[in-house]
Order: C-alpha cells, then sequence, then structure tokens
C-alpha cells in the first residue's frame, strides 16, 4: 500500500504562501477581466448576427463558428506566442517586451472564447422578444441599434443570466489553462511548489478547495442576484 507522509506546513512557510496568495488574486483578477471583455465580445457578436445586415451578420456566423470548434488553450497561445509575431516588427516588439503583457493575452484568450458562447445565449435572448415591439420601436423612429439596445437587451437579459452566470463559471475555472504560458496564477503556484519540495498533494487539494469554493461563491451569488424563473437553485430555494 502506497504510504505518503502529508507535511501541511509547507502550505503556512512565508515564500508558499504568498505564492498561493499571489496566485489566488491573480487568478481572480483574470476571471473578473475575461468575463467583463467577454460579456461585451458576446453582446456585440450576439447583436452583428441578429442585424438584418448580411454583411454584419456572416462574419459574425463565421467567427463565431470557428471560435467555438477551438479549444480555449489555442486561443490562449495564439494570444501569447503568434499575435505578436503577426504585427508588425515594433509592435510585436513592445508586446514581447511588455511586462504585463502575459496577463493580457490570458485574458484576450479566455475572452474570445467565451464570447463566442456568451453570443449564442444573448442572441437566443433577443429573439425571443415579440415581432410587435420591434415593429413599435421602428414605428418610434428607433434605429436598429437603438431598438437593440433599449428594447432587445433589457428585456431579454434577465432570461439569459442563469446561462451567463454558467459561462462565468467556466471562465473561473478555464484561468488555469493559463499555466501553459506560464502566467503565475494558481496552478502555476501549484506546479512551483510542487517541484520545490516534491510534495504535490497538499498544495494540490489546497489549489481544488479553492477552485470549488470560488465556483460555488459565484454560482450562489449569481443565483441570489439572477434568480431562474421557476427553478430550485442548490441550496433549495425555488424562484417563481
Amino acid at each position: 500500500m502506497l504510504h505518503y507522509d502529508f507535511d501541511w506546513s509547507i502550505l503556512l512557510r512565508p515564500q508558499f504562501a504568498e505564492l498561493l496568495v499571489d496566485g489566488t488574486l491573480r487568478t481572480l483578477a483574470l476571471a473578473a477581466v475575461a468575463g467583463a471583455l467577454s460579456f461585451v465580445a458576446g453582446a456585440l457578436l450576439a447583436l452583428a448576427r441578429t442585424s438584418p445586415v448580411a454583411a454584419l451578420r456572416w462574419p459574425a456566423e463565421l467567427a463565431v463558428e470557428v471560435v467555438r470548434n477551438v479549444p480555449a488553450l489555442f486561443w490562449v497561445l495564439f494570444f501569447y506566442f503568434v499575435l505578436p509575431e503577426l504585427l508588425p516588427p515594433a509592435w510585436g516588439e513592445r508586446l514581447h517586451t511588455w511586462p504585463d503583457y502575459v496577463f493580457a493575452a490570458a485574458a484576450m484568450g479566455l475572452a474570445l472564447d467565451n464570447g463566442a458562447y456568451l453570443s449564442d445565449i444573448m442572441r437566443n435572448g433577443m429573439v425571443k422578444v415579440s415581432r410587435g415591439q420591434r415593429e413599435a420601436a421602428a414605428n418610434c423612429g428607433m434605429s436598429v441599434w437603438q431598438e437593440s439596445l433599449c428594447i432587445l437587451c433589457p428585456q431579454s437579459l434577465r432570461t439569459m443570466m442563469p446561462a451567463i452566470a454558467n459561462r462565468m463559471i467556466h471562465v473561473f475555472k478555464n484561468t488555469s489553462l493559463c499555466v501553459a504560458i506560464s502566467l503565475p496564477e494558481l496552478s502555476w503556484a501549484t506546479q512551483q511548489i510542487e517541484s520545490i519540495t516534491f510534495k504535490g498533494l497538499e498544495v494540490t487539494l489546497l489549489a481544488t478547495a479553492v477552485y470549488a469554493t470560488g465556483s460555488l461563491s459565484l454560482a450562489w451569488a449569481l443565483s441570489r442576484c439572477f434568480p431562474a424563473p421557476g427553478l430550485t437553485t442548490p441550496w433549495g430555494d425555488r424562484h417563481v
């Protein structure tokens, strides 16, 4: 039988505790930034996909299909390794020397991936608004963008929020993918401590607890702020 000597004291050593705290804070910051960017990207794509203008609709449809059929890790790697090489040399060099570019690349990669899925959620919510309200907006002289911002989005947002909340939880969990570009987030900190101490189980269990706690806390907060009508939450409350 395999015997493992747990040593939880390594988590309290100042250098390792600092790595874990910094990694956790960076994970939360990355999730917040990527989540906000993905919401904006998803909304813009959804508006373009519901536009009557084919020149906006078809490129948006193509972009969403391409992004959804490529792993999220690819987009993180693309923005970090490939994008600087596609830009003019001076711009690419500036990105390579920018200390925070690894964070920016991670945020853009996660935001693009999540934005494609959010655009589906938002588009489906928008098309449920009755045609009569659309016609009334047109009769009032509203443009397509005014109709979308003043009529479609406010009415459909409540029904969309439970699904959007699920995608935001995915963003939080997908921050662990950014260990591939050496972003010093929680998973990276876990690997560093394991490589130094050869005590991977303790720090891995702690990281697992942080991810689980963060995901459940986010799910609880979003379910309270944006309850789904007629659904029972994991905490036993029923919203009608």
